[in-house]
């Protein structure tokens, strides 16, 4: 807690708490200082990284001090990138330099989700006849590392990993781009599955894509991500209309 200097009364000086419970911060990578990429950027990509990836719950409160005391850097960077984020739609600026993480609203989320279909479709078409054999491999064993998760936050990290690995295949910069940014949004929404039994199989359709991919399939594909999007996204509205109902 943040606390001030004092007198008590044998004048030896103690801490008295302002009554101010700080924010934690937000599980991120770690910057690697060696001058490449501008401190603020990198702040920017992890924080993004992070909210892509279900790192960051949905309803969260961001600080730029906390953020700032946990990488070991002034708050200036931070502030800059926690702007930029406002900017892209994911955070909402609070008081006193915090930041909170946005719900999309179930109409939002359905616009999104239209968007989704069509572009990460597209992407993962593309990818079927340029993805590698180690590739695969990398997708087949981030779809067994979720299958074996106990944890709901691994199993969006390895989910988020696992797309990407699909999408990146493809060779279409910008328009993995865009759907970057479409997952910055949406990323901490996903918790919203977490009704979902880790004891049973998680993404179902995820084995249907891995086919798809081993027998170079674009339609099989893009049906399955089809199917794995949809189904996601119905529990997802259905919780956000319960709670913007309220």
């Amino acid at each position: 807690m943040v606390s001030e200097i004092v007198e008590n009364d044998k004048t030896k000086k103690v801490r008295r708490s302002s009554g101010r419970t700080p924010i934690p911060a937000p599980d991120i990578e770690a910057l690697t200082f060696d001058g490449k990429e501008p401190i603020e950027r990198q702040v920017y990509l992890a924080l993004r990284k992070a909210l892509m990836s279900g790192s960051i719950l949905p309803g969260s409160r961001i600080s730029s001090r906390s953020i700032a005391a946990s990488l070991g850097i002034s708050t200036m960077p931070v502030r800059e990138a926690l702007k930029r984020l406002e900017s892209d739609g994911a955070l909402t600026s609070l008081v006193k330099s915090s930041f909170l993480v946005s719900y999309p609203s179930a109409r939002e989320f359905e616009e999104i989700l239209q968007i989704r279909l069509q572009m990460e479709g597209m992407l993962a078409r593309n990818a079927v006849p340029l993805i590698s054999l180690e590739q695969i491999r990398e997708v087949e064993w981030l779809q067994e590392r979720m299958s074996q998760s106990t944890s709901w936050r691994q199993v969006l990290n390895y989910n988020q990993q696992m797309h990407f690995t699909i999408y990146s295949a493809a060779d279409m910069p910008y328009a993995l781009s865009l759907v970057e940014n479409i997952w910055v949004r949406i990323g901490p929404a996903l918790h919203a599955i977490y009704g979902t039994k880790l004891s049973e199989e998680p993404f179902v359709h995820h084995n249907e894509i891995i086919q798809a991919l081993k027998v170079r399939d674009p339609d099989m594909i893009d049906k399955a991500i089809r199917l794995d999007l949809e189904e996601a996204a119905e529990t997802i509205e259905a919780k956000l209309r319960l709670e913007q109902a309220v």
